[in-house]
Order: C-alpha cells, then structure tokens, then sequence
C-alpha cells in the first residue's frame, strides 16, 4: 500500500500539495494498478472505505522516515490528511526492488538533481539569472551558441534546457543586471504571496468567525420589535414638494395625463386678482388677500381624475353560494320529462347514461333518440360537460354533444385495475374484444372561466360495482389519493355542478344529483326549493327548515340569480306531475358512474 502511495505522490512533477481523497482517486483510474491491489486496498480500509487505507499509508510514512510533510483537517465531520511537500529521496525507497522500478528510479534522481539545481541557481543568481522566456524564443544573441543545429525544439531536455537541466547561457547574459533585478523581484512577489497565503485550516476557521460574527450581530426579535415601534405607520409620512408647484405645470412638463405623487399648490384666482403680475411677495402671510392683486397660493388636495371606473363584472349565474358548497342536494326524479329549466345554470356537468349496450344489466337502459332529446342545452350557457360513454356509444355520445351545442374539446380514460392494483384482462364488457377501459368525452360550450393543464386525460382507478366510476385517481404505490370532484372544482372553482344519472353514493357537497335511484328530494338552496316547489308543488322536500344564510350571502345570491326578477312570472303555472318517478315501464339508471 505504501509502494502505491509513494509511486502516486512521486509522479507529481512538480509536486503540489493534495488530500488523501485525491491521491484515492488518483490510485483508482490508474491503469497500471491491477484489480487485485484495488480489491486489498478496499479490504485493508474496511468498513470505512478504501480512503483510511489511504491515510494509514501517508501517516505511517511521515512517522517513519519524515518523507511526508502532512497536516490533519476535518471535512464534513470526518478527518482527511493533506500531504504538504514529500522528500522525493525518501519516498524513492519505498518503491520495492524490481527491475521495471529502476528506470524509475533514475527519472526521479534526475527530477531531484533538476529541482536542487534549481533552488542553487536561485541562491546564487549573480550569473546564472536566466532570460525571460519571451526573449529566448525571440532569438537574442546568436541562436548558434545557444541551441544546437536542430533547433530549440531538438534537445531531449526540453525546450530552452542545456546539460544536467540547466537553463542556456547567452553570449552577454551576465550583462544584463536590470532583467536579473526583474526577475529577484518577481521571486519574492511570489514567495511573499505564497507564504502570506492562508491554509485550508485557517480558512475554515475564518469562515467560521464570519458566521458566528453574522449571528451575534444580528438583531434579536426584541431589538426588532422595539425599532419597529418608532417606525411611522404606513410608511413614511415625509413628502416631498413638486418643483413644478401645480398639477398643470407638472403634467405639461412630465408629457403625462397624471401628475406626479409629490405636494403641488393650485393658484387662488379671485376676480380681482391680475395674473400678468405674478406672485404676490408676502404669499399666505400677505394682510390683504382679500384685495391684493397678486397670486396667491394654497395646497392642492384634489385627486387625479382617472377617467370613469370600470363597470364591476357581473357575478356569473352559475356560481354557487356559500349554501350550496356545504351540502349535498339531489332530486329522485325521471330525467327523460323532469323540467331542467328550474335547476338554473351550472359550470360543470357530469354525465353517466344507462346507454343500451344489448347487454343483460342490473338497471334499466335508454334508447339512444331519448339521450338526443334532453333538455341538456337548458342547463348550460358557458360550461363543461363530461359525458361517459361505452364502447358502442361512442360516436352516439359525439352526436349527442353536438346537438346539445357543445364541442368535444377533450377525452379522459379510465384505465380499469382489479384489486390487486393490476390491469383487467376478463371484463364483463366488449364484443370483439376485453374492455379494459373506459372514455369520458369532454365537451365545452361558450366561454367559461376554468382553470386549463392541471390535471391529466388518464385514470388509473379499481373497478367496484357494476357502473360505478371511480371516486379517486390512484398511483401505482397507491400513496396519492385524489378525489374525482374535487379534480372538477380545481377545473371550474365554485361553480354550480349537476350530476345527471345519479345515485346516493354519488351525492357530494356543491353538486345537484339527479336520478331516479336517489332517497326522495333534498334540496338546500331556498331559490331552488322555491322554484322546485312550484313545479311540483305535491312532492315532499327534505330538509323541512333548511341552513339559513347571511343577509349579504342572500344579497350576492339573489344577484347571481338568474331568477331574481322573474321568479313570480317564469313559474305562475304551478302544473306539475304527480311524482317525480317517470310512467314508462322500465326505470332509467341514475347511476354517475359508466359500465364497467
């Protein structure tokens, strides 16, 4: 281990000061160490890593023959070993007798003899001062005493280096006593600055200072609550006066229909007063203002007209109250004859038809002319319907939106998983083929104000019930749970949401349900159960005392209203069917979910 070591530190010509985590990665892509030795090295380090092998390494080879100067610092918590200089003599011998180790060897004297000739000819510089490189390579004296006829490029010792690595004398280098002082100069710069440079211990230790200097001057939460009692509130209250003393003058000169936020004065023209003479001298002490001629003064109060205000926008009619968004509401009812036109306006609606798919169901299922001929349009000005559809219906379900005045916009899937979280591969539906998803067709009417790119067209979700949809997205951990509503409320936050087809475990606090398989009628908003009332006036609502809102919650609501003004005269016909059930023999499935 310290053969590799030594040959690691022997090879950095010239030698530079280096951490133990440097030489580890240094022995680590060489290519000349094999496998074998990696793999003793890792052993001998053990649980800690190959890098204390490292460090026992340099340690044991400072203790024992001063051939490494090191100093400990800590990094992270942990103690690493800088190796400062080496004492290539030393280290030589450590490399074991091989003969592949002496040419080596002999490199390593040379580079030894090199470097001591080097600190000699800086100790005794008076003829040995070398040249700046510039003017070797620019050609001084004459190049054929200097460099043999090959050109400097030539010598086996480098560019500019004679016998035994000495620098090349020129003719007249010893008379050249201003670029010997030069160079003295440089030399000392250098090793004042290395000398005066800090170590990594001393730098760790001054940044430790700094920061615990940072934290006794901070300022504690009392000093800050004291400061802030002398602060003025809302600011400063200092302004400052405008050089250009009115408003008009302040506009014509900036080039703006508003003047500046300084202090202006507004003259005083009183019907004698003549302008042509100017300010008055005494100004706002002048004795006679009530007859003086001059101008006079007073401060400016008056706001800028910033033209006529905005007309405010009307709140939407589809927005619910604070009512509606607490509490579920649903009305057991046959969709096919039910009058949509007392529900008022939604931004959301939700749609799982019992479409008839000649398959045997626990439900019965509508024709495909009594889905074109909802009253869906009645519902929905400016809002988003989401419509799922089976196999079969899908092209049904395009024509349906069509006719209702939507456009398909986009198209959700839900991927059907069992209960081990895996995807289905013997569905109950398809004809040709297992179905093991289902669509949900996305369609958009007007210009309704939703929030666009925030969920995703995919639902990875476990199949319950027959036609019940899934009520939450899942991942494949099944970490992250997200409700199916509360995705619709992130798409159009507090508006008024209907689900069509409905049944009780679909009812959710903000929706209206409709269906024929919900408990009876339950309705919270008064605005609704009044018109729901004269509708059908012999049909049972449920809460008898609904929750009572706030005087300014009814105000906004009977604003948003589309009803407000014309409830009396909209519904003077209270004619309305016995039941809320439809006559026809089989019942229509209420369910929100598709078949699965």
């Amino acid at each position: 281990m310290r053969a590799m070591v030594a040959e690691c530190l022997l090879q950095r010509v010239p030698f530079k000061a280096i951490d133990s985590s440097t030489v580890l990665r240094k022995l680590e892509n060489d290519e000349n160490i094999t496998t074998a030795e990696k793999a003793a090295m890792r052993e001998l380090g053990g649980d800690s890593g190959a890098i204390v092998a490292v460090e026992m390494a340099l340690r044991s080879m400072a203790e024992d023959n001063g051939g490494l100067e090191i100093e400990e610092f800590v990094v992270g918590g942990k103690s690493r070993v800088m190796v400062l200089s080496i004492d290539r003599t030393w280290l030589v011998r450590e490399l074991p007798e091989e003969p592949q180790n002496h040419q080596k060897r002999e490199r390593i004297n040379n580079v030894n003899e090199s470097e001591n000739l080097k600190m000699n000819s800086n100790s005794n510089n008076e003829w040995l001062a070398p040249r700046p490189m510039s003017e070797i390579w620019m050609g001084g004296g004459d190049p054929g005493m200097m460099y043999p006829p090959g050109g400097p490029m030539a010598g086996p010792r480098g560019r500019g280096m004679g016998m035994m690595g000495r620098p090349p004398m020129a003719p007249n280098s010893g008379l050249l006593p201003s670029q010997r002082q030069s160079t003295e100069e440089d030399d000392l710069k250098d090793l004042e600055a290395l000398l005066n440079k800090k170590s990594f211990k001393e730098m760790q230790k001054s940044k430790t200072g700094e920061e615990i200097l940072n934290i006794i001057n901070r300022p504690t939460a009392r000093e800050t609550a004291v400061a802030a009692k002398f602060k003025s509130k809302g600011g400063s209250q200092v302004r400052e006066y405008c050089s250009a003393l009115t408003k008009e003058d302040c506009r014509r000169q900036s080039g703006s229909f508003l003047a500046c936020k300084k202090v202006h004065f507004k003259r005083i023209i009183a019907p004698h007063t003549d302008i042509s003479l100017g300010d008055c001298s005494f100004l706002d002490t002048c004795r006679h203002m009530k007859t003086c001629k001059y101008v006079h003064y007073e401060l400016d109060q008056t706001q800028d007209d910033l033209g006529p205000e905005k007309p405010l926008k009307p709140p939407r009619a589809e927005y619910c109250s604070e009512v509606e968004l607490g509490e579920p509401q649903w009305i057991n009812c046959d969709i096919r004859n039910f009058r949509m036109d007392i529900l008022g306006q939604f931004g959301v609606i939700m749609a799982d038809p019992p479409w008839d798919i000649h398959m045997e169901l626990p439900y019965g299922t509508m024709a495909d002319d009594e889905m074109r001929n909802l009253n869906v349009p009645a519902l929905q000005t400016d809002g988003l319907i989401f419509l799922w559809v089976t196999g079969r219906a899908m092209e049904l379900g395009r024509e349906c939106l069509e006719q209702w005045g939507y456009k398909r916009c986009e198209e959700i899937i839900w991927v059907k998983t069992n209960q081990l979280q895996r995807i289905i591969r013997t569905g109950r539906t398809g004809h040709w083929l297992n179905h093991s998803k289902e669509h949900c067709l996305v369609g958009i009417k007007g210009n309704p104000e939703i929030n666009k790119n925030i969920d995703t067209d995919v639902i990875v979700a476990e199949v319950r019930e027959t036609s019940r949809k899934p009520d939450e997205f899942k991942n494949l951990t099944g970490n992250l749970t997200m409700q199916m509503y509360p995705m619709l409320e992130r798409i159009s936050p507090r508006t008024r949401k209907l689900e069509l087809f409905a049944r009780m475990h679909n009812t959710h606090a903000g929706w209206i349900s409709l269906g024929n398989q919900l408990n009876g009628v339950r309705l919270v908003d008064e605005g609704l159960r009044a018109r729901y009332k004269a509708a059908y006036p012999h049909v049972e609502v449920q809460p008898l005392s609904p929750p009572k809102a706030s005087a300014m919650e009814i105000d906004s609501t009977s604003a948003r209203s589309p009803f407000a003004t014309e409830s009396r005269s909209q519904f003077a016909d209270p004619a309305a069917p016995d039941a809320g059930h439809a006559p026809e023999e089989r019942a229509m499935a209420v369910d929100t979910d598709m078949t699965t």
